[in-house]
């Protein structure tokens, strides 16, 4: 599920799941995760490029078919293991560029947005599309709200809307659009870039990016934990899944 690859010292991640939409479980997660802490340790890598595999998505974000989505026990744990994920992304003291090729939402726009620059072509869709499937979009929330104000980022999470390239490079969600042959290939030269600038600075400078945010981030995976762990939220969230498949056999059928 998770490939990766060694380019003139660079490590690329790919997702690879692309019947799922490169959607992650768990256990790709914390692949993602471990694959990072390791890099980070390893003298002779000297930046990360994380992909998606195929031309339809970079990461549908959370695996729906995940029985732990609905059910009001596994709350506390669910949130505090992707605390740990976007933690693992934010302490990666090295560059890490998303390269983008393709749907981009929830929880892999969120991750995304923590890295340190965005790579896409025109075609990408990013969003946060959780209420459509019944979610309360907490940690998206909070996130999307540094980036691009929380009017535009309450906006984005109630209507569950997708973004285009166009408009995520207008709000600075994105930083360049390149044609879809050429976005690892610029992505690596982004991270080479990054990588040209003193190590010490460049980590250091990261690590206080991420104290900053760490309050606010804690308190959304705090009430997230908490609002998932009511019943009612658990009977949307069962109800918002089930209808998200229904529609998708209806579309296939």
């Amino acid at each position: 599920m998770l490939e990766l690859e060694k380019v003139d010292g660079i490590l690329v991640l790919r997702l690879n799941n692309p019947a799922k939409l490169n959607a992650w479980s768990g256990a790709m997660r914390e692949d993602v995760q471990k694959a990072l802490a390791s890099a980070d340790k390893d003298t002779a890598i000297v930046a990360a490029v994380i992909t998606g595999t195929g031309e339809r998505s970079f990461c549908a974000g959370a695996d729906l078919t995940d029985p732990s989505m609905s059910i009001p026990s596994a709350a506390e744990g669910r949130m505090a293991a992707f605390r740990e994920f976007y933690f693992g992304i934010q302490s990666f003291r090295k560059p890490l560029v998303a390269a983008l090729n393709g749907l981009t939402l929830g929880s892999a726009f969120q991750a995304v947005l923590l890295m340190d620059y965005r790579v896409a072509h025109p075609a990408v869709r990013l969003g946060l599309p959780e209420i459509n499937s019944g979610m309360p979009c907490i940690t998206g929330s909070a996130i999307l709200s540094w980036c691009v104000g929380p009017m535009l980022a309450r906006s984005i999470a109630i209507s569950g809307r997708f973004v285009g390239a166009e408009e995520a490079l207008r709000l600075g969600v994105l930083e360049e659009i390149v044609a879809p042959e050429n976005v690892v290939e610029r992505s690596l030269q982004v991270a080479q870039e990054l990588a040209a600038k003193s190590p010490e600075a460049f980590a250091e400078t990261k690590l206080w990016f991420r104290d900053l945010t760490l309050p606010a981030l804690d308190a959304a995976f705090a009430r997230a934990s908490e609002v998932r762990a009511k019943e009612n939220v658990a009977r949307s969230v069962k109800a918002g899944i089930t209808g998200f498949f229904a529609g998708e056999r209806n579309k296939n059928a």
